[in-house]
């Protein structure tokens, strides 16, 4: 039961009242009576007292009661509550807290004061909250990119040293490319030499780019002329093997009478197309384009030189078969002098490329 009901009691009559108690679960009396101080010093009524009218309950003998608990609770408490108003003095202490009733308004002003001063609290930390976060991001993000700096230098560093190392044996490969005895063996390690420095001068430039405070400038001319040398003598390198197919009779020219026809045709045939196959697939080498026309001149007069050679060898002509054959012995050293020549231009300029390079780091 809280204050609402028991102004509500307050305000009904007696018989609407115990009515009330009924339906909130408390024991009635079976005396009604509208002022219960009235009945304080009644003695018990004796038959003969009883109205004519009542003379059905002339056997029952009422005694008087005091008033019940509740009618008690609620006359002491009557002149607490005011009828004409749902507020409690302050001043009046309640039998439990249960009972005191809410102040819409007050509560509605300690809320917006509690905003208010939750205003005054939550913005600056808040403020203080964004401020930490967005330093600490920076910190750690500086500090981030320092540490990746100074890996990618100590890197860089190891690397560069490496890639000094592998340039300097550039030199090697450029002295095996240009010498006129040629090696199939030395040819095949420089060419893989060549992949390893190309390799690692990559990995360099790739690194490069992300190492602050450098003079990008210089660095990529260097590498480029690193790049230029490298591809160069790789070039030529696959020039020198392709040429190594050209125009080589060996001991076939070593021609007499035992010599059958149709197995030298054979012979001089397969030469003329690998000499033409071989030079389609030459590589563009500005110190080597005399000597690459030099081949196709050469190779046009050897296949005329080798009709000649086979009429010849038909007829049984063994002098003019001689002939011939000493002819395409000569026109193959022509082509072996031009080769040399531009090997020897090839050589003088690329020393100087590879003078030109600086030390990476």
């Amino acid at each position: 039961m809280n204050i609402r009901d028991f102004i509500f009691i307050n305000k009904a009559k007696s018989t609407d009242r115990i009515k009330i108690l009924e339906m909130l679960g408390f024991e009635t009396e079976t005396v009604i009576s509208q002022n219960p101080q009235d009945y304080s010093g009644m003695e018990e009524i004796t038959e003969n007292e009883v109205p004519q009218e009542l003379n059905i309950y002339s056997e029952i003998k009422t005694e008087v009661r005091e008033p019940s608990s509740i009618e008690s609770y609620i006359n002491d408490t009557k002149e607490v509550f005011n009828n004409d108003s749902d507020q409690i003095p302050e001043t009046v202490e309640l039998p439990t807290e249960t009972f005191k009733p809410v102040n819409v308004t007050s509560k509605i002003q300690k809320i917006w004061s509690d905003v208010e001063s939750r205003r005054q609290w939550v913005m600056p930390l808040l403020g203080t909250l964004l401020t930490i976060t967005i330093i600490g991001t920076a910190i750690n993000a500086f500090t981030t990119r320092s540490a990746q700096q100074e890996e990618v230098i100590e890197v860089s560093s190891n690397l560069a040293s490496e890639t000094n190392n592998l340039i300097e044996g550039l030199q090697n490969v450029l002295e095996i490319s240009t010498d006129t005895f040629y090696s199939k063996y030395d040819i095949s390690n420089a060419s893989a030499y060549l992949q390893s420095v190309e390799s690692s001068t990559l990995e360099y430039q790739s690194l490069i780019t992300q190492k602050e405070d450098v003079d990008l400038v210089n660095i990529n001319y260097n590498l480029s002329t690193i790049f230029t040398l490298i591809n160069d003598l790789d070039d030529l390198l696959t020039y020198r093997i392709l040429v190594s197919e050209v125009l080589i009779y060996d001991t076939l020219l070593e021609i007499d009478e035992t010599t059958e026809v149709d197995v030298l045709t054979v012979a001089l045939s397969e030469i003329t197309a690998t000499s033409k196959r071989n030079y389609d697939e030459l590589p563009e080498i500005a110190e080597m384009n005399n000597h690459k026309n030099l081949i196709n001149t050469a190779i046009i007069t050897a296949e005329d030189l080798h009709g000649r050679l086979l009429a010849a060898l038909r007829n049984t002509e063994y002098d003019v078969v001689e002939a011939i054959a000493n002819a395409l012995l000569l026109n193959k050293e022509t082509e072996l002098v031009a080769f040399e020549n531009s090997l020897a231009i090839f050589k003088t300029n690329k020393i100087a490329t590879y003078e030109s390079i600086q030390q990476l780091d």
